[in-house]
């Protein structure tokens, strides 16, 4: 079975900010993993205990979606996509809707690692909103050299 993640958040800023943050290695770099790099066809994301690294291609549509899929990487991710969809909250214009996916996992990715990447993009989820909102970068792994 295939599992699919989905997350939902209000951030503060318009929709092109925080596409900015989200398709630029600083952006990535200031919520999720502070190793990494990223242009508009290709990204590497690295983390200090992961025994690979993250790499992926890359499609945008400007200010609307920032996608990635796994081209190699971590086991059960591989053909994997993740995306942010965004769009202006209707409700406060000083803010954008984030709908974040991650879908089409490998057949053989477990139903317990599924539910922990979910609980890791939530928690990266809450970084990326704490970062739009403070302007201080806090990465979720910051890959700091012991």
């Amino acid at each position: 079975m295939s599992w699919r993640i989905a997350l939902a958040a209000n951030v503060k800023g318009s929709p092109s900010a925080v596409y900015d943050v989200l398709r630029s290695t600083d952006g990535q770099r200031a919520f999720w993993t502070s190793d990494c790099e990223l242009d508009e066809h290709h990204g590497r994301f690295s983390f200090v205990e992961a025994p690979v690294d993250l790499n992926v291609s890359v499609a945008l549509v400007a200010d609307q979606l920032v996608r990635m899929k796994v081209e190699s990487g971590f086991p059960g991710w591989v053909g994997s996509t993740w995306e942010w969809s965004l769009s202006a909250n209707p409700d406060n214009a000083d803010e954008t809707a984030v709908q974040f996916r991650h879908y089409d996992f490998e057949d053989d990715c477990a139903e317990a690692s599924a539910a922990y990447t979910a609980q890791s993009w939530a928690m990266i989820l809450d970084r990326l909103s704490r970062y739009l909102h403070s302007g201080v970068p806090d990465p979720y792994f910051a890959n700091d050299a012991p």
